[in-house]
């Protein structure tokens, strides 16, 4: 008969020597400074499922604050539904032990490199940043133990058209200014006014990352160490001086050309305050970042966009793009 039992680790360094367990995207050394970092700020746990001993399965635990627990590196290594179920009555179990009000994932911190979701069927399994990759068997035994959809999202996915804004008829870009933070020190200078704009106007169902203020400085100095200036990007509306839009691409470290250079990315966000919007600030956003990206042989992308953001689904839509990959992220009230 076999005997399953549970491991809770504390050790951070622990964890991550164990965190391969959880999840089908490799845990490259250049990120262990990163995922540690994450690890700390959010007071990460974990469970190890044994197996006669054997560890058989992982799941990362985390907070930002004590009403809500999220989870994520979710994996048994043979994705068996008992040991599936197993583990999810674990976290449970855990959540009701330390007075945690609800449930949410999974989210794999750090998410600019992990990403967030069970990945749904018939979705695209290369291996990409931000694009964890599970058989639909997880999805579905967690919604027989009474989690249910927070949030779907789709994956835009394809060549990154090379747009031109200030040649589009429909738009007059004179009053804006499309400008990228020159290193990462002077985006230090900015930062306050991206998080400001990106936490007030980026819609809430685009805002998985926990903590994004606390995680901030970590994330934008792994995007300028793996990708570029142009990845981070600001409209000022000349009239005023006031900055009014913001956004940001992330790097793409597990993809390369035949010459050995990053020839991929993530368009990840942007927001645009309400007295700005329909007036195209969107689209001078990429396409001043796609001419940017081309210059640096940056052709191929993927566009995370929740599935009742319409503003961006028609955006993904107007530039040719096909939805690659769809993910769903759980949630669970205790």
């Amino acid at each position: 008969m076999v005997s399953l039992e549970t491991k809770l680790i504390e050790d951070l360094e622990e964890i991550l020597k164990n965190l391969q367990i959880g999840i089908q995207m490799p845990i490259l050394s250049e990120f262990h400074k990163y995922i540690l970092r994450d690890f700390k700020i959010f007071k990460a746990k974990a469970i190890l499922l044994l197996e006669d001993k054997n560890i058989c399965g992982f799941v990362l635990l985390f907070y930002e604050n004590k009403k809500l627990l999220n989870f994520g590196y979710f994996k048994i290594i043979d994705d068996e539904p008992d040991k599936i179920s197993y583990l999810i009555d674990e976290i449970i179990k855990y959540a009701k032990l330390n007075n945690f009000q609800q449930i949410k994932g999974p989210i794999n911190i750090p998410t600019v490199i992990y990403g967030w979701g069970f990945m749904e069927e018939n979705s695209n399994s290369n291996l990409f940043a931000c694009c964890p990759i599970n058989p639909q068997i997880y999805q579905s035994l967690f919604y027989k133990k009474g989690f249910k959809k927070f949030l779907l999202q789709y994956n835009w996915e394809g060549i990154l058209p090379r747009v031109n804004p200030w040649s589009l008829k429909e738009y007059n870009f004179e009053e804006y200014e499309y400008f990228n933070p020159k290193n990462y020190e002077d985006f230090n200078n900015l930062k306050h006014i991206f998080l400001k704009i990106q936490s007030e106007y980026l819609p809430s169902s685009s805002q998985v990352t926990p903590g994004p203020n606390l995680v901030f400085d970590s994330y934008a100095e792994y995007i300028f160490e793996f990708g570029f200036n142009f990845m981070i990007f600001f409209i000022r509306y000349k009239p005023t001086n006031q900055i009014v839009a913001c956004g940001s691409f992330l790097p793409n470290p597990f993809r390369k050309n035949n010459k050995g250079n990053f020839d991929s990315c993530i368009v990840y966000t942007w927001a645009v305050i309400p007295s700005h919007r329909r007036k195209g600030l969107a689209m001078l956003m990429y396409g001043a970042t796609s001419i940017q990206a081309w210059k640096y042989k940056i052709r191929y992308g993927i566009g995370p966009v929740g599935s009742n953001v319409k503003a961006n689904m028609e955006l993904g839509k107007k530039l040719g793009a096909s939805i690659g990959r769809t993910y769903v992220v759980l949630e669970f009230t205790i």
